[in-house]
């Protein structure tokens, strides 16, 4: 099967490993898509995961099925209003306020669990994944909604700072050519200095199956309020910056139909500043 997958040209063009193919049926059984900022407590940064999973007739998560880990009977207690999940290897699921929806799938989760005596934590993005028959194979669709970023920096005395900001993304995924661009603007600082920037543009995303996703390609960019170009993470300037884009169409409410909703986490990384984000959209029918 993954020699197969690896034929097909979109999977050449994304430069995908064998261990993360092209293949729906792998969400389709397991009904759920995801994606995992991943970090050890205490450590800064992350890497992203991959999620797939089993709901509940809630439907709520009701097993995540995470690139190294497996975290069962997850199931939902009230807290201070809302359904957090609890679940095996001490796992907790807090939903993040202001992505999703009440006590409904799609959800953004911060997740933290202990797995070979190691504390995770990170943002977590979930929902029902949508079936092979409900992607289209061509056309264009653009989603928006809102998204949550943490940008750390370093300044030349070794003083470092952190701004959480909320804003809006769009993400614009091109079926027909198997290709997304996803943008971040309108931030709202919530905590710490200004941002230095007032948007974030990601190019030439790859879309697989119900993925979309960087795979160490595409371009990032961020530019000022009057459109200049702000020099902050360049893998150009700054050989050690990595980047990574993890993300996942999910269904629609009427079904069957075709995706209704996206979501996932980034992460760009380098030596003297970071950004990471969450985002999740509004379910359109």
């Amino acid at each position: 099967m993954v020699k197969k997958v690896q034929a097909i040209p979109m999977v050449e063009r994304l430069g995908l490993g064998e261990d993360i193919p092209c293949d729906i049926d792998l969400y389709e059984q397991r009904r759920m898509a995801g994606s995992f900022l991943q970090s050890p407590v205490g450590t800064p940064g992350g890497a992203l995961q991959y999620v797939t999973g089993k709901p509940s007739k809630a439907p709520l998560p009701r097993k995540l099925v995470l690139e190294e880990s497996k975290i069962k009977r997850l199931s939902p207690q009230e807290q201070d209003g809302e359904a957090v999940l609890k679940g095996s290897k001490k796992a907790t699921a807090e939903p993040i306020a202001g992505l999703g929806e009440k006590d409904v799938l799609p959800q953004a989760y911060q997740l933290s669990y202990r797995a070979v005596k190691v504390d995770y934590k990170g943002p977590l993005v979930v929902g029902l994944s949508p079936t092979a028959q409900e992607i289209p194979q061509s056309g264009q669709a653009a989603m928006s909604g809102p998204v949550k970023i943490s940008f750390t920096s370093t300044d030349a005395d070794g003083v470092t700072s952190t701004t959480e900001a909320t804003g809006t993304f769009r993400l614009l995924i091109g079926y027909g050519t198997g290709r997304a661009a996803f943008s971040a603007s309108d931030f709202t600082v919530d905590s710490g200095p200004d941002l230095p920037f007032a948007k974030l543009s990601w190019s030439r995303l790859g879309i697989c199956a119900p993925r979309i996703v960087s795979s160490g390609q595409g371009g990032t960019s961020f530019t000022s309020a009057d459109g200049g170009r702000v020099a902050l993470i360049d893998p150009g300037t700054d050989p050690a910056a990595t980047m990574a884009f993890e993300s996942s169409q999910f269904a629609a409410s009427e079904r069957p139909g075709p995706p209704g909703s996206v979501g996932g986490v980034f992460a760009i990384q380098g030596n003297a500043a970071s950004v990471m984000g969450v985002f999740l959209s509004k379910d359109s029918p």
